[in-house]
């Protein structure tokens, strides 16, 4: 009918953006395969989404992809594709059409970009696959640029986004390379972000050994007794130089993940604050017609623009027991939890997340409302201007029919980002324990003593001053 003419268009145009698979829909069957360790069924399916992912979700499913490849222990393919991801991460700016688009539409047309400490971690995943690869000179040129992101995020953002594990493996890595001043600093940097971190008492007293620095020796003394050092029949022993050390890596549970916090009419502070500003957009459209409250009405069953992170299966993301040999000898620490600094980034930026959205629902509703008001008045006169009777009625009558049909269009817009790394690791723990020179079985247990999933690494021979990185996923 032609009386939908100013609100047609419109509909069309804002539910065009609407008719693609979500991008949850799309990596949910990578995602559940990669958590049955199904690698055979995950790589194929996230190879092809990052193959033909579209610009604004290519970095996401690259991320993805990378994270895949390197529990998979493929380390060489998930270098390939995480220096892709790095490339787009380092350069990725929104178009100024994107930008348009997403004020009219919704900001998931808007392209990924990622926060800065996931661009850190892509870096960090590049110096572990190195590391696995036994390319230690690689690795700490990947942690040279992971140090100089730190320090950049030190200045611009908040200390909870730094990433102690990514700082923690520079300064052992820096260590094996003889790079004992890279080793202090990080481990400074740990202290300071950190200071109930006790353990980091054990690696600076294990470094002054190293260096033979006796002042040092005296300085971290407390650290002796955090140092988890064994003879062969893992008995615990003072530390030596002459010991080899074994750096166990957990990359414990699933990540939170952005959920829906279901309709926006159920959270009053969104509600009030959009109230006025669907009264100030129509104020500016000088439209005497269109209502506040009817324009509101039209968005009841809109879901809420703004979600919020949740946890995943918390209890698969707490810290193992290391056994060697079938002895406990200690158990993994968390340096970095991916979970919570998540959830802390997105409750610090809540306040301009709802002002940026309230301006951009405000404008949309506020236009659909006029086109409404504006189509019932046409048909109002139209059917006065037929010399017939009930024109106010058939004005109502359109007048609500366009309004429910540009209501649905905009609701269908307003829709939350869910858009999040989603194979990420819940948290990254770590622990270094240091062996007389021979060959051992590790086993991994949960506090509730169940194996975790098989991973256990049997004879596992260790050397005098060398490194074993001993590294997996704990699903």
């Amino acid at each position: 009918m032609k009386y939908f003419k100013y609100t047609g268009l419109f509909v069309l145009f804002i539910l065009f953006s609407y008719c693609a698979t979500s991008y949850i829909e799309k990596i949910t069957k990578a995602e559940e395969a990669f958590y049955k360790e199904d690698y055979e069924t995950a790589i194929p399916e996230v190879r092809d989404l990052a193959k033909d992912a579209s610009a604004k979700d290519q970095l996401l499913y690259l991320m993805e992809a990378g994270t895949i490849f390197h529990t998979k222990g493929d380390y060489e393919t998930s270098i390939k594709v995480f220096k892709d991801a790095e490339g787009i991460a380092d350069s990725i700016q929104t178009s100024m059409t994107k930008e348009g688009l997403a004020f009219v539409l919704s900001d998931n047309e808007s392209n990924f970009k990622g926060e800065s400490f996931e661009r850190v971690i892509i870096k960090l995943y590049l110096a572990m696959n190195y590391i696995m690869l036994g390319k230690v000179e690689d690795a700490k040129r990947y942690f040279k640029k992971v140090d100089f992101e730190l320090k950049d995020m030190k200045v611009t953002d908040s200390k909870f986004k730094q990433n102690l594990f990514a700082r923690y493996m520079d300064a052992v890595i820096s260590e094996q390379l003889n790079a004992f001043n890279d080793a202090r600093v990080s481990y400074k940097n740990i202290m300071e972000i950190a200071p109930d971190n006790k353990e980091i008492l054990a690696d600076r007293y294990v470094l002054a050994v190293k260096e033979k620095d006796t002042k040092d020796q005296t300085k971290y003394a407390e650290g002796q007794k955090y140092v988890k050092a064994f003879d062969k029949n893992l008995h615990p022993i003072p530390y030596n130089s002459e010991l080899a050390e074994v750096l166990i890596v957990n990359q414990a549970g699933k990540a939170a993940t952005k959920e829906s916090k279901g309709k926006l009419i159920n959270e009053p502070m969104i509600q009030q604050a959009l109230y006025k500003a669907v009264e100030y957009s129509l104020r500016s459209m000088d439209s005497k017609g269109a209502s506040v409250t009817t324009v509101m009405a039209m968005i009841s069953n809109a879901e809420n623009p703004i979600p919020e992170y949740k946890k995943r299966e918390e209890q698969k993301a707490a810290p193992i027991d290391i056994y060697a040999n079938g002895i406990l000898l200690t158990n993994t620490k968390v340096y970095n939890d991916y979970s919570e600094t998540a959830i802390a980034n997105f409750n610090e930026n809540y306040s301009s997340l709802v002002a940026k959205n309230i301006a951009s629902i405000a404008t949309k509703v506020a236009i659909a409302g006029v086109a409404a008001y504006t189509a019932g008045k046409a048909a109002e006169k139209q059917a006065n201007d037929k010399g017939g009777s009930g024109g106010a009625l058939v004005g109502l009558i359109v007048g609500m029919a366009a309004g429910a049909i540009a209501g649905a269009g905009v609701s269908a817009t307003i829709k939350p980002d869910l858009r999040c790394w989603r194979t990420l690791p819940s948290n990254f723990q770590a622990r270094r324990i240091f062996l007389e020179p021979g060959t051992y079985n590790f086993d991994f247990k949960s506090n509730t003593s169940r194996a975790l999933g098989g991973k256990n690494f049997q004879k596992v021979t260790v050397d005098s001053g060398k490194l074993v990185l001993i590294n997996f996923r704990s699903l």
